[in-house]
């Protein structure tokens, strides 16, 4: 999976591994540490990665004193994971950081347990689809979220912050479906840890989607927006973005456009590609002074190279049906390619259609087109819903199957799509 939280997640974890030595003299730990001594090896690593008074920080030498004590000391294995998949001295690597991170779990090193907790979550965060196809398919770590949850749930009990926060996130994913008992346990895990002054941004950004939405407490504007604010001053650019967002459509605040420009623009600066998507929406709409079509365009189009699914879904229609640019299909299948890949369900739907077409941009391939159906079902399209259901009822790409198209149809007519209805109805 593609992403873009690796950094913030493995700082939380690394400070507890990464920890303040005092430097042994410097030829006696070099000379202990060449004659194969891991706890001198360790020790060499952390200065290189952090620098002495004595030594200067080097991040190739501190990536290779980790992986010369990893296989003896399960923090210097975690540690050569961090530097493998932050490309911190080494080529970056995310699949070899996630073995590093499970070897290390096994011993039972908490941030280790955890960053491969994370991995069983979301899979292997890759930061490009060009770096994905460096990989077969077959090396990288299978999700496998009810073991990863096991994992932070496990990891929360014992008290790990980090882990604590991300239980909460997890049980409050769904503020729709969420029950009152897990509700209550989400406020009451992120409640207790933002009594530290040492909370991290993420605590204070869960604890503002429980008083927006009232789980676990009752709803609170106020608290929703002072809990906004604390994590935005910790540096969390989509809390950010949520002020952002809460300015522009005046939630729990009075509307503002100019504070919401204000948040965008900063968080889109900052790197947050939903933000550059949201920044550049807004020069669109004329509310930034002195940008305009070429402004807001520039800014979606840095969103999209970023992975932004919903830029690369929007950039891909106005390419497909040359809106406000020339008509380009290619380039629209290589936009609507890359939004697949990153479970964006538009992205998937269009994307089985052109497989559909005769004298389309890309070859007609039924099963192809029948996949990527699949997939954006599955991920609640409900056109992607009732094309498979066509693809069921006339065998495209499968065999058919009456009892699954009709499922399907009357599945995509429950969310709304009228031609499902129309179908039912024939």
């Amino acid at each position: 999976m593609i992403g873009r939280k690796t950094a913030c997640l493995l700082l939380i974890g690394c400070a507890a591994v990464f920890c303040a030595r005092i430097p042994a003299a410097e030829d006696e730990l070099r000379e202990k540490a060449l004659l194969g001594d891991p706890k001198s090896e360790f020790e060499l690593g952390n200065e290189y990665f952090y620098g002495t008074e004595t030594r200067k920080a080097n991040p190739v030498l501190a990536a290779h004193w980790f992986r010369k004590a990893a296989d003896e000391i399960p923090e210097a294995m975690y540690n050569y994971g961090f530097c493998l998949e932050n490309g911190h001295g080494v080529d970056r690597d995310p699949v070899a950081a996630a073995e590093c991170y499970r070897k290390a779990a096994e011993k039972k090193l908490e941030p280790a347990e955890y960053r491969y907790a994370m991995v069983l979550l979301n899979g292997v965060e890759f930061r490009t689809i060009e770096e994905s196809s460096k990989f077969k398919e077959s090396d990288v770590p299978a999700r496998d979220p009810e073991k990863g949850r096991k994992m932070i749930q496990s990891l929360a009990d014992r008290g790990y912050v980090p882990a604590q926060v991300e239980l909460a996130a997890i049980l409050i994913a769904r503020p729709a479906d969420v029950s009152a008992k897990d509700a209550e346990k989400a406020f009451e895990l992120v409640s207790r840890v933002v009594k530290d002054p040492d909370a991290p941004a993420r605590a204070w950004r869960v604890l503002a989607d429980c008083y927006f939405s009232g789980l676990g407490t009752v709803p609170d504007g106020k608290k929703m927006i002072e809990a906004l604010e604390k994590a935005v001053s910790k540096g969390n650019l989509e809390a950010l973005s949520r002020m952002g967002y809460c300015y522009e459509f005046g939630i729990n605040v009075k509307a503002d456009p100019k504070k919401a420009v204000s948040c965008y623009e900063r968080a889109a600066k900052a790197g947050l590609p939903s933000a550059m998507l949201k920044y550049g929406d807004m020069i669109a709409a004329g509310e930034v002074e002195g940008k305009g079509s070429d402004d807001a365009l520039a800014w979606i189009r840095k969103s999209a190279a970023d992975d932004c699914p919903e830029a690369l879904y929007r950039l891909g229609m106005w390419n497909l049906h040359g809106i406000g640019t020339e008509k380009k299909p290619e380039l629209a299948v290589e936009l609507f390619s890359r939004g697949a890949q990153l479970e964006h369900p538009s992205c998937q739907y269009e994307l089985g259609m052109l497989f559909l077409k005769k004298d389309g941009p890309i070859a007609k391939d039924d099963k192809a087109a029948f996949f990527w159906f699949n997939r954006a079902a599955s991920n609640g399209n409900a056109p992607a819903q009732r094309q498979l259901a066509v693809c069921y009822e006339n065998g495209t790409g499968c065999d058919v199957d009456l009892e699954k198209a009709l499922a399907l149809y009357r599945e995509a007519a429950r969310n709304g799509d009228v031609e499902a209805r129309r179908r039912l109805n024939n």
